[in-house]
């Protein structure tokens, strides 16, 4: 799996492009201009590091100031979007065509300074611009070696159905030609109903489930880069980074000693930065966030926040706002005037400026625990652990799946040891993914015999698939990901794909605590606690003005048919809901009395109790470093149902307790920089 990032392109970075237009053409073409060398998402030519066709059914906006296109920015009362439904290579441009069609002139138009083009972040795997085949293109399948940054491990999953393809087939009955439909018409796609059930080992699904996370920056700063001693290096000068950008531009490259200045690093794709930004975002949105406790005390997260008082000594006590600190992972760099750009893996949350004092960090996985990087010790303890927070927000980020089989243990053709396709050894191989997913349905729950365990239902705007396999010349165009083969095969590797060596144990329930109305509940037999999103999709009328392309027997070579149109395009977040289920071992009259009142129960800031804490840790047999944690809170809450059950076995009694909820954050210690 992967996380989905957009791609910023300004006009001359190094190259530029120009838009074409053709009388009675729908659409409107976009072809990219070789103007210099290499850039951050372009090769030595003007072709973007994507795989092709993976860009069909993106979004695509113009930004900038004072250009040529500035007719068609998304500003003021100017909101175009525009759908790309073609996207090809030559040998020396990608071209794309986009809809609606706009500059309706037969005259073309050329970038200028001031242009920029966003190709929106949902439903685009992150670019892997330094894979080192993009150097040239290369126009056949047999030869080519394209890929997407999907690196990440999907986690210890126990059973997983893919959002695969739905067609609707409309059945048309015509009067006078009998019983039979007369015509059978395809029509909309539909990508949903992807389920996955695992034992949970870190917290990244949580975070796609919730959708914010922020890092504990001063603890990290702490740690530092080497010998306790972080990098730093400020942000250029007037920079702003928004919610949803894709890049940080930093003042230069160099990061040195946060004291002295010296022993500068030079940050390289596959490092991570921490922006450090104080700023305080609220993790509850039905109300105003509490930040000061009964005496007036500073109450939010990070506990180790420099402006937090003394009385926050504990993630169990209540808090309503955090820190907006992020860590990103480096994907490409760019050259600027003055500094360099940093593109990252997976959009920023929350705005940073450099006016406000916002500053980067370097750190660098590394196969043991030095750089900064997370490191799991022969005790199972984590040495430079990283403390995250993950809430709720107004949206949640989009992710992608790539799915790739075979009929035998090797690797894509012919960049890998695959064997060629149509030989006595052809592998067959078959590669997918699946963009713009997100989780509809998320559960967490557990037993007192077995291990902490995660279900989502997640859907999917589109499939990509690799069609090399169907070109003149064949070959796997696009080269799959093979957990522990080609990802994951070193100590640093699996670092870097989040199962570090000796992190894979899931979390489990004889690890765990849960505390309710001010006490622990000690008699727990089992929990669930399970969310909703509200995320649906929605078609859009779309034309479809590029004539599909097939082979001989009639079969689409697109890698996404029809330029997409027949996908949903639109999947949004709606109304969140939380419930939760608890079996209890009765042993006295607080659930029944906390029923009959029905009352909102609801945590005091810088207070325990009130509050439901469920708490799950790792076994480990030392204490060199920390002990891997999970901490579930769930805050503003009604019991909805406690029935006493009359046992007809003279047995114990077990209440079903039932409960709806208002918020749920996590707190995680474990091995990942970003989920």
């Amino acid at each position: 799996m992967g996380h989905e990032t957009g791609i910023y392109i300004e006009h001359g970075e190094p190259k530029t492009w120009s838009t074409s237009w053709s009388a009675g053409d729908d659409y409107t073409t976009i072809t990219f201009v070789d103007a210099g060398g290499e850039g951050a998402h372009f090769n030595i030519d003007a072709i973007l590091k994507v795989p092709t066709g993976m860009l069909v059914g993106c979004k695509l906006t113009f930004h900038g100031s004072g250009g040529d296109h500035a007719p068609y920015y998304y500003e003021k009362g100017n909101s175009r979007v525009f759908t790309i439904v073609d996207h090809t290579i030559t040998a020396t441009a990608t071209i794309l065509k986009v809809t609606p069609a706009y500059h309706m002139d037969t005259s073309a138009i050329a970038s200028t300074a001031g242009d920029a083009i966003l190709i929106h972040s949902t439903g685009l795997p992150t670019p892997n611009p330094t894979y080192a085949d993009w150097t040239v293109h290369i126009n056949n399948a047999a030869t080519a070696a394209e890929t997407s940054l999907i690196d990440q491990f999907i986690g210890l999953a126990s059973f997983m159905t893919l959002p695969d393809t739905k067609v609707e087939v409309h059945q048309h009955h015509v009067v006078g030609l009998g019983r039979q439909p007369t015509i059978l018409q395809p029509g909309r796609l539909h990508h949903t109903g992807g389920t996955l059930e695992m034992p949970l080992h870190s917290p990244r699904w949580l975070y796609y489930a919730l959708g914010r996370e922020v890092v504990d920056a001063p603890t990290m700063i702490a740690a530092g880069y080497s010998g306790g001693v972080a990098k730093t290096s400020d942000l250029l000068a007037g920079s702003i980074v928004q919610p949803g950008q894709t890049y940080v531009d930093m003042a230069n490259a160099s990061f040195t000693d946060v004291v002295t200045g010296a022993n500068s690093v030079t940050v390289a794709v596959g490092d991570y930065v921490l922006i450090s930004d104080n700023s305080r975002v609220p993790t509850v949105y039905h109300e105003h966030a509490d930040e000061t406790n009964a005496a007036g005390n500073n109450i939010w997260w990070p506990i180790s926040s420099t402006t937090n008082h003394a009385d926050f000594d504990s993630e169990a006590k209540h808090f309503e706002s955090t820190e907006t600190h992020e860590i990103r992972r480096v994907i490409a760099k760019e050259a600027l005037p003055s500094g360099i750009r940093l593109f990252i893996d997976d959009p920023f949350h929350f705005a940073h400026a450099q006016s406000e004092g916002d500053v980067g960090y370097l750190f660098r996985f590394d196969a043991a625990a030095l750089t900064g990087s997370p490191n799991v010790n022969a005790d199972r303890t984590i040495t430079n652990p990283v403390r995250r927070l993950l809430f709720s927000g107004d949206t949640i980020p989009s992710f992608c799946l790539e799915h790739s089989i075979r009929n035998r243990d090797v690797g894509s053709y012919s960049q890998e040891s695959g064997p060629a396709p149509g030989g006595t050894t052809d592998s067959k191989q078959l590669t997918r993914v699946f963009r713009g997913c997100k989780i509809a349905e998320w559960e967490i729950s557990s037993t007192v015999d077995a291990e902490l365990k995660f279900r989502a239902v997640f859907d999917a705007l589109s499939c990509y698939t690799d069609m090399g396999r169907l070109e003149t010349t064949a070959g796997d165009r696009y080269t799959a990901h093979r957990m522990f083969q080609n990802v994951g095969d070193t100590d640093k590797s699996r670092k870097e794909a989040g199962i570090a060596n000796g992190s894979e144990k899931p979390y489990m329930f004889y690890n765990g605590t849960l505390e309710m109305f001010g006490q622990s509940l000690g008699n727990i037999a089992a929990f669930e606690l399970r969310g909703k999103t509200g995320v649906e999709m929605f078609h859009t009328i779309q034309g479809n003005p590029i004539p599909d392309t097939v082979d001989a027997n009639g079969r689409s070579t697109k890698p996404v048919p029809y330029g997409g149109t027949r996908n949903a395009s639109i999947i949004r977040e709606g109304r969140e809901e939380f419930e939760m289920d608890i079996d209890v071992i009765i042993g006295d009259h607080l659930l029944w009395n906390e029923l009959r009142t029905h009352r909102n129960v609801q945590g005091t800031t810088g207070a325990t109790g009130s509050i439901i804490n469920l708490h799950f840790t790792k076994p480990t047999n030392g204490t060199t470093g920390s002990t891997p944690e999970l901490r579930i809170l769930v805050d503003d809450y009604v019991i909805k149902e406690a029935p006493i059950p009359v046992p007809d076995d003279k047995g114990l009694l077990v209440s079903k307790v039932k409960l709806v909820m208002k918020n749920v954050k996590v707190i995680s210690l474990d091995t990942l920089f970003h989920c």
